[in-house]
């Protein structure tokens, strides 16, 4: 692993040696990233005879449901551990109402690879130039002695899969391969894996999928792209607002296009913003401008649901380009 400055590794495992009940908490509007790392370590956990309490706000999509260990997963829970540990989230706020279960834990620690990310707990465990924190916690695991099984290998798999855009990303780096080539060696059907996790799609999300990018709005150079999903749009396909992830990415790959944005209403009548970018843009700027952050060419952010509010963005958006 590249050796970082809070690059903690050996202090994270030893704290975990010596505790019993851990709580483990993913980011909001989890990806396959957050939830790879959440139920692999998890499960590794287990294996080690801890007592394992795996928290996301908004539960587990169904693409990812078939994940081994994801229906130990709760929404909200009232038990204290006395060490939490929080995956892939690259600010406390990512957490959401999971936020307050991590801080009350004696001992916080937060593994994390966002390169605009802010740090939150008492051990940091970060590698920016990890392309995905399933890297990160596949070290973890091995440190802390825990063997890599099938199903632990298939979670961290994902993590990597998800980050990486199925290996289409400029973060994958030798040692994405070299892990990858540890995990498959534990029997893993790499293709249908990615079939799974990163290219199946349910009806309900195909059509809101195509919808989005129906929608989509172009500036006049044709650099910047946008679409807005409305709780309304998601009703009508019966889609789930998770559906929505893949449209920054399409909006992205459209020619000549150089950021794309997605906007989508929550119910709290908020906006949640995916930024994508390309050719050197720095999309996290903007987002951590917002409240957000991320990576340099994938970024996110909540914005009050107003008209003034998005263009604001989208001119900031804008001047990137």
């Amino acid at each position: 692993m590249t050796k970082h400055p809070e690059s903690n590794l050996g202090k994270a495992a030893a704290a975990i040696k010596k505790v019993r009940k851990i709580l483990i908490v993913s980011h909001v509007n989890p990806d396959g990233d957050t939830i790879g790392c959440m139920l692999a370590l998890g499960l590794a956990l287990i294996q080690k005879e801890k007592e394992v309490i795996m928290l996301c706000q908004d539960g587990i999509p169904g693409r990812f449901q078939f994940l081994p260990g994801s229906e130990l997963v709760v929404s909200e829970t009232e038990e204290k551990a006395a060490l939490a540990i929080a995956v892939d989230c690259g600010s406390a706020g990512q957490m959401g109402q999971a936020g307050k279960n991590f801080f009350k834990a004696p001992i916080t620690i937060q593994v994390d690879h966002h390169d605009f990310g802010e740090a939150f707990g008492k051990i940091r465990v970060l590698d920016h130039e990890a392309a995905a924190v399933g890297e990160i916690v596949y070290e973890l695991i091995r440190i802390f002695g825990a063997d890599v099984t099938p199903a632990i290998a298939t979670c961290l798999l994902t993590s990597i899969i998800i980050d990486t855009g199925s290996f289409r990303y400029s973060n994958v780096r030798p040692r994405t391969f070299s892990i990858c080539s540890e995990l498959m060696k534990k029997g893993i059907d790499l293709q249908n894996l990615i079939e799974e996790s990163y290219w199946k799609k349910s009806r309900p999300m195909a059509k809101l999928v195509s919808y989005g990018i129906l929608k989509a709005l172009f500036s006049k150079s044709g650099a910047m792209v946008w679409s807005t999903v409305l709780q309304k749009d998601i009703l009508r396909y019966k889609a789930k607002l998770s559906d929505a992830d893949s449209i920054a990415d399409d909006l992205r790959s459209i020619e000549d296009v150089k950021v794309a944005a997605l906007f989508r209403e929550t119910e709290r009548r908020h906006l949640r913003v995916s930024l994508r970018s390309k050719d050197g843009i720095n999309v996290a700027l903007v987002a951590k401008r917002f409240g957000g952050g991320g990576h340099h060419y994938s970024a996110g952010c909540v914005i009050r649901n107003s008209k003034k509010e998005k263009e604001k963005l989208l001119k900031e958006l804008e001047a990137l380009v």
